[in-house]
């Protein structure tokens, strides 16, 4: 996969994951969401970051 939007995909991912696990209230997945969200981005550019970078 190339860099260009990595972020983007990996987040789309862990919402889709998140959305069908049935273990977790809510709150939880929108906290481990956000936690995830914040690592990815720290570490691989968004389509838009990849963009204004470029």
């Amino acid at each position: 996969m190339k860099k260009y939007g990595q972020a983007d995909v990996m987040c789309a991912v862990i919402h889709m994951f998140l959305a069908q696990l049935d273990l977790l209230t809510e709150e939880q997945k929108k906290e481990i969401e956000s936690m995830s969200i914040a690592e990815i981005t720290g570490q691989y550019p968004s389509a838009a970051q990849w963009e204004i970078e470029r």
